[in-house]
Parts: structure tokens; sequence; C-alpha cells
């Protein structure tokens, strides 16, 4: 059974995170959303949500927020008819896991001298006290997630290395500041669980643990990354035509995934040769163009298994394996365990 509550101020209990923050469109200041307005349903576990969407001059989309005693869970689409300014104030203190999925944004904060870019497939992780600021919308379409999360809760989970420790810093001092100013690439897994959140079908007390076990997979996976990114990412520098050729030629290979391009080709595609796309492709991504295909192609044998329309012989067929027990022994290799394992959970 849901109930309704009215959305606004700042839960105090546990690790709870409630932000308030108003979105107005900066060219006529037309105020596109206010937290504090709005009202959420309230399940039988105490978990909110709100589900809004908007149409305005130049947007069109919807927003949803899930929001927790441990963190909120914030995701939308949007569609920008051209670049769009828009004005943002964010009261509270938080630590925002961010992942861009399509689109770009450009964002300027007060008290923050640098301009911060995040593009489609993009991920970082934030820090702000009563932030405000604004966001410049690219044209044309637009998917973005976040977790906001306490910077407490955060905290525990933070290895103690020097490169954390800078970004610990920002937290104590109240700063507002990125994990790095470069961002970071998305990964299959990623882009998996952002899936299954974002379709969750489980109800009251299985949904709350589903979400709170998905929130700490993705959190783990943006750690694991960063903490072995940042060596990549100093010892071969690339350039803007480089880097955006690399992300060409990836969402080449998401959309010809059933069809992988030969590399030679895959090069020819995006304005490039073999050798470059070889090495640049490792050094912005972290992985390799077959690393890369195989980690889709691993992603979409789990969602095909999962979905329990079809055996082990037929996921092995579709993503490219002839022999089934070759397909097995990648499987376990890749996640853990083994097809017929996930089958029986």
């Amino acid at each position: 059974m849901d109930r309704t509550a009215t959305r606004g101020g700042t839960n105090n209990t546990g690790y709870g995170i409630v932000t308030r923050y108003k979105l107005h469109l900066n060219d006529i200041e037309e105020l596109v959303f206010d937290s504090d307005k709005m009202s959420c349903k309230v399940d039988d576990c105490g978990v909110r949500e709100l589900d809004f969407g908007f149409d305005h001059s130049n947007i069109q989309g919807r927003y949803r927020e899930i929001i927790t005693d441990k963190f909120t869970i914030g995701y939308g689409n949007g569609c920008f008819k051209n670049s769009t300014s828009i004005d943002f104030k964010m009261e509270g203190e938080i630590v925002e896991m961010h992942f861009t999925l399509i689109g770009s944004t450009l964002t300027q904060m007060k008290y923050f001298s640098e301009e911060f870019l995040i593009k489609k497939n993009q991920h970082n992780i934030f820090y702000g006290s009563d932030v405000e600021g604004r966001m410049v919308m690219a044209e044309g379409d637009m998917f973005a997630f976040e977790i906001k999360i306490k910077p407490d809760f955060f905290q525990q989970y933070i290895p103690g290395t020097d490169f954390f420790k800078n970004f610990i810093k920002i937290i104590e001092n109240k700063e507002v500041g990125f994990m790095n100013k470069l961002n970071y690439p998305m990964t299959a897994e990623m882009h998996f669980i952002i899936h299954e959140i974002v379709n969750c079908k489980w109800k009251s007390k299985f949904r709350l643990l589903f979400l709170e076990s998905k929130v700490l997979e993705l959190l783990l996976l943006q750690i694991d990354q960063i903490s072995s990114y940042k060596v990549v990412t100093q010892s071969y520098p690339s350039s803007k035509k480089i880097i955006d050729k690399m992300y060409y030629a990836k969402e080449l290979i998401t959309k010809r995934l059933d069809e992988p391009l030969r590399l030679i080709d895959l090069a020819k595609e995006v304005n490039t040769n073999e050798c470059t796309l070889k090495k640049e492709f490792k050094s912005i991504f972290g992985t390799t163009v077959f690393g890369y295909i195989k980690d889709l192609k691993m992603e979409q044998a789990k969602k095909m298994l999962l979905r329990r329309d079809f055996s082990v012989s037929e996921v092995s067929d579709a993503v490219g394996y002839k022999n089934p027990q070759h397909f097995s022994t990648a499987f376990k290799r890749h996640f853990g365990y083994t097809p017929s394992m996930l089958l029986k959970k």
C-alpha cells in the first residue's frame, strides 16, 4: 500500500539523505523543478518515490527519484531542442555517483573556478555542500543516472590510498570537487547494473535489499576502476580528437555487437589506423577492443539467462560460442560462477 508524503528537508535518521533543490530555465527564469513542492509516494518499507514529467519551451522529459534511509537514486531522460542553460540550487551535503549515458552537460558552479564537462558514457564522483550554479545541456537527447549518499557512508568503503585521500580532504574541508578532473569511461557492467535498477521488479523489503546491493555493487565498480585507471590515464595522454574517435568506436561496437566489425574495418570507420585504435582504446577505456566486446557479450548472456527463456546452449550460440562448454568456462571466468549455477538461483 502506498502513502503520500511531502518531499523536502533533510532526513537525519541513519544515513538518510534528502536534498532540496530548484531548477530554472536560465533564459526566462522559468521554474522547471522545485523539490520542496513535490509529493512522494511512500511504500510499506518507507521507500519514497518521486516521478515528475516536464514540458517547457526547450525541454521535455521525465525525472524519477527513489529515496531510502541510506541513499537517493535519481535518473531522468530529456530532449533538448537546442543548447539549454539551467540554473540550479541544491541545499544539503552529498557525495554523488554520477553517470551520463546519453548526451553531455557542462556544469559551472559558484566558488568553483573550473567548468566541468561530462559526456556520453562517462562517470565521476562529486562532493558538494549547498551548491548552486548553472548546467548547459547539449542539444539532443539526454539520459543521466545518479546516486546521492552521505559522506560518512561513502567514506566507509573508500581505500586509504593517496589518490582517494585527496577527495576525502575535499569532503572534510566541505569544498566542492570531483574525484578527478578527468571523467572515467562507463563499463558494460555499469550499464547493466543501472539497467537492473531502473527496471527493478522486486517489491517491499526484497526491493530495498536489491537496491542496496546494486548501489554498493556500482560503487565497487567505480572505486575499482578509479584505483587503477589513474596510471593508464597518465601513461597515454590523448588529444580530444582521438578521445572522440575512441568513443565513436565504442558506440559502433555496441551497435554492431551481433556482427562485430573486424579491427581493421572498425579503425577505418573511425578514421584511424589499427595500431592507434588498439593503443588508444585501451588507454582511454582500460580494456582492449576485444575485451570490451567480450564484456558486453557476457552481460548480454547473463541477461538472457536471467530471463529463463533460453537454454545454456541457445545463449552460447547467441553470443558467438560454438561450444557451450567453452562458453560456460568463459562465463565462469568473467562472473565467478557458471551459467547453470545462475539458473539455479
